[in-house]
């Protein structure tokens, strides 16, 4: 039943033909091993209308959507995400923080751990699907994305329905990907065999010419003298489809989906730790480089004082782990795993999640591409470095080099490209968090920011964005006598206003919360902080970040106005990061790692009553 706080009390598996789904029990254990007091329901739903009432309901906590109503649903909801609408399917619908229905769709992800957990062979070889509706479409999303297929071949019985699949596989995957549609059983014979077989389809006796020669076809694929290689089947009543019975008969190996691989919403069970950028309420986390220098302060001590001031999460800084590394031997790829297994270990034993790792630095647009593949092969190691420690961001700061990198937009993004296509086929996926640094040689605002994001386009592609770096570009100057910009008031409220209309929430990854000193004399030569031929923004940023409220120690960035435009018009949830670069994280007192973790969390703790988080 709903508590007194949250009205949620029952989520749904709607559609028709459910009650053989095993999903309720199921969610039910998973629903109590998290604390939240919810109870699942499979309802048979003959309109989707009938779904739609349930949605509406005040205590609906979330709801799965299965055959016939994924695209139908669609219409009755307040918003989308990315994936249903590159899908063109919506198989969960959850509830946002201000009460609207919005849809996801997380078949794919359930479809490629099924396929790749029978067997990885298939990757770029032909598959087979069988149907055309919203299933379909998360299907070759899947076999073309995730599995690099370049060639499907469609059986289906109604070609309106094919017409309509084909048109829109035309305009989103254009020449990448090649759809035959299979109307004959004599087609088959002509084709090279395939090795994924996806079906999507209610499993029924065929009774008109065109079911029973869809099923001939089928047949026809699975009876090939070739390799034989996974089948899975979506339907999940009866347990053991003909489908399904055709495929062992024939040595294929089956999996039978049994619709809970695809209806995990983590959007309703707000996980943290989920790789699909799950919402969950704000919570603070610190990045460790924040607490002290790694050459100065170690990073166990670092992690438990984080973990006593009452942090939840942590950015783990290459610098910790590779100093961590020096106390093993020589830096090397073994030491720095050992390194990475030693944090992980000490997070785990303080209740720490590890956020992500920062920063793979200097990485975009570089000209000489010999440094680029170096670049490439490097990331393959921090692939392996976040999964020890139980992350799946990986964050890339803009290029900030002045000399050897270029500001041609289409070389940056077919960069980001490149890593976010490496980290799709990762297990879990990797995801990549982008970073306008306010001295960025090229991207350096989060237009700039967006811009990069907008056009990569890949679902584990998406940004950081800082208060620090917005502000400390947009509003100030610390080599100004006024530490401002010209109509720095103005310029920054219409900033703002432009990011909250602009930039996906789902696309904000993490955000990062920090103030700056004001400084004294303009940051020019003569300063102490002045170095030739460094950006006077970086020289600032190196040495005279603040958590925030600190004005008594010279904070002055409009720093709440940008957090909230994060917080609350955008409506971000999820991890607020504070990150402090200072001269005072060099200071071998000891105590730094106590007194700056007390010091964040203090800013954090102020920041969630002023805004109430």
């Amino acid at each position: 039943m709903p508590s007194e706080t949250d009205p949620r009390a029952y989520a749904y598996l709607v559609g028709v033909g459910v009650t053989h789904s095993i999903a309720p029990p199921m969610h039910n254990y998973i629903a109590k091993a998290l604390g939240h007091d919810w109870t699942f329901i499979a309802k048979e739903c003959p309109t989707v209308e009938d779904a739609v009432e349930l949605f509406r309901r005040s205590d609906f906590a979330g709801g799965v959507v299965t055959m016939p109503y994924k695209r139908t649903i669609m219409d009755h909801l307040d918003g989308l995400d990315e994936y249903a609408i590159r899908l063109g399917a919506c198989n969960n619908v959850y509830r946002t923080s201000d009460g609207k229905l919005r849809g996801t769709n997380t078949d794919w992800r359930g479809i490629k751990g099924c396929l790749l957990g029978a067997s990885a062979e298939g990757r770029g070889k032909p598959a087979v699907l069988i149907g055309a509706g919203g299933a379909a479409r998360a299907a070759i999303f899947t076999l073309h994305d995730q599995l690099e297929c370049r060639q499907i071949y469609l059986v289906n019985r109604d070609r309106d329905e094919v017409k309509v699949l084909l048109d829109e596989v035309k305009q989103v995957y254009g020449d990448s990907l090649e759809i035959i549609y299979v109307e004959r059983v004599e087609q088959v014979e002509g084709l090279p065999s395939p090795y994924y077989i996806v079906g999507t389809v209610p499993d029924a006796e065929p009774s008109t010419p065109d079911e029973v020669e869809v099923h001939q076809i089928i047949g026809s694929f699975l009876s090939t003298p070739q390799e034989k290689g996974v089948l899975l089947d979506m339907c999940f009543k009866p347990r053991k489809t003909r489908i399904l019975q055709a495929g062992q008969a024939n040595g294929w190996k089956t999996v039978l989906i049994y619709n809970f691989e695809l209806i995990i919403f983590p959007r309703i069970y707000s996980c943290p730790c989920h790789s699909s950028n799950a919402k969950m309420p704000c919570a603070p986390a610190i990045a460790s480089m924040s607490l002290g220098r790694a050459w100065v302060h170690a990073l166990p001590e670092k992690l438990s004082q984080a973990a006593k001031a009452g942090f939840k999460g942590v950015e783990i800084f290459y610098e910790d782990l590779e100093y961590l590394a020096k106390e093993k031997g020589p830096v090397n790829d073994s030491t720095l795993l050992a390194a990475a297994q030693e944090t992980r270990a000490l997070c785990d034993h303080y209740g720490l999640k590890v956020i992500g790792m920062q920063p793979f630095l200097f990485y975009e647009g570089l000209t000489d591409r010999a440094q680029h593949r170096e670049k490439i092969e490097r990331l393959k190691l921090w692939f392996v470095i976040v999964k020890i420690l139980g992350t799946d961001i990986i964050q890339i700061p803009s290029n900030f080099q002045s000399e050897g990198i270029s500001g041609d937009l289409d070389l940056i993004v077919s960069d980001m490209i490149e890593v976010a296509d490496m980290g799709l086929k990762e297990e879990p996926v990797v995801r990549f968090a982008y970073e306008n640094l306010a001295w960025g040689t090229f991207i350096s605002t989060w237009e700039d920011l967006w811009e990069v994001v907008r056009r990569v386009d890949r679902p584990n592609f998406g940004c950081c964005l800082d208060t620090f770096n917005i502000a400390g570009r947009v509003w100030a100057d610390p080599a100004s006598a006024s530490g401002k910009t010209t109509d720095a008031d103005a310029a920054l409220a219409a900033s703002l206003q432009s990011l909250v209309r602009t930039v996906d929430v789902n696309k904000v990854f993490y955000v990062q919360v920090v103030d700056a000193e004001r400084m004294e004399q303009p940051l020019i030569e003569g300063h102490p902080f002045h170095v030739e031929g460094q950006p006077a923004r970086m020289s600032w940023s190196r040495n005279a970040r603040l958590f925030l409220y600190e004005q008594e120690r010279g904070g002055y960035l409009p720093v709440v106005q940008v957090a909230e435009a994060f917080l609350k018009g955008l409506g971000f949830e999820g991890w607020v990061s504070m990150e402090l670069f200072s001269r005072s994280m060099a200071d071998p007192d000891p105590t730094v790692p106590e007194t700056h973790s007390q010091r964040g969390i203090n800013a954090w703790k102020r920041l969630a009553e002023e805004l109430d988080l």
